[in-house]
């Protein structure tokens, strides 16, 4: 038996470990998982800190904050910040909002969140 789990876990690669360890990490109750998140009704996702990134947007700074869960990644924009205090790459974030697509990728702007 740990001689087969151990050949197993060996023969997976690590994206399908890492996506595996984060459906476990992120599959709480009334989350929605990334890859099937509805458009443009409001959704709770949770997931990882993949990225940061300040991009400009109509002359004013917006963070962008890349999270996955595993099943997908998603884009979370906060217009005006450039920074939130407590947030690190491989940290929690769990978002409430409204998602759309934009450049074929889950985008929700300021939604309400809390560092997990």
């Amino acid at each position: 038996m740990v001689m087969k789990n151990l050949r197993k876990r060996l023969n997976t690669s690590v994206d399908e470990l890492d996506s595996t360890r984060l459906q476990k990490g992120y599959g709480a109750e009334g989350v929605c998982r990334i890859g099937q998140a509805p458009l443009r009704e409001p959704i709770v996702l949770a997931g990882e800190v993949k990225e940061t990134r300040v991009v400009p947007r109509a002359d004013i700074p917006s963070l962008e904050v890349t999270i996955g869960d595993g099943t997908g990644r998603a884009i979370v924009v906060f217009t005006g910040r450039r920074k939130l205090p407590g947030l690190k790459l491989g940290g929690g974030l769990r978002v409430e909002g409204v998602g759309r697509l934009e450049r074929n990728r889950l985008m929700l702007l300021n939604p309400s969140y809390t560092l997990t």
